[in-house]
């Protein structure tokens, strides 16, 4: 015999009721919001190079060729690319750690099935006894 999932409907519904809420504000805001028309690039901007010269600290005009204008870009620009490249280079510093391997097998516990003991590779792969009667 199987049984069907039943709907709870007891307790209160203040927590529906106030979902519902937000979806009708959210949607009346939604609606009722009006976005400018995109410009996009005027003709002959230099997006490439306005980038590269906000990467190296150059001023935009003295690499923009004839016909071709500059991009605004902000001064941080640099910043934000050196951070990327810190948090990459720290994720595969992790990922490299916690592949740690030693004479090519993974480091990991090695229970024996047939002692009572357990040996775990801690301490950069070196093999530790734990377990026995010590006591």
């Amino acid at each position: 015999m199987t049984n069907r999932p039943e709907l709870n409907t007891e307790g209160n519904y203040v927590a529906g009721l106030a979902a519902v809420a937000l979806f009708v504000v959210l949607g009346a805001v939604f609606i009722g919001v009006s976005f400018p028309t995109p410009t996009g690039f005027g003709e002959g901007a230099a997006i490439t190079k306005s980038l590269g010269a906000a990467m190296f600290d150059i001023a935009p005009g003295a690499i923009m060729g004839d016909g071709e204008t500059a991009v605004p870009a902000e001064g941080f620009l640099v910043a934000f690319i050196l951070i990327g490249v810190v948090l990459d280079a720290a994720l595969d510093g992790a990922v490299m750690l916690a592949k740690r391997e030693d004479a090519g097998e993974n480091v990991g516990p090695d229970i024996d099935d047939a002692a009572d003991e357990a040996t775990v590779a801690a301490d950069g792969g070196e093999a530790v006894e734990t377990g026995g009667d010590d006591a």
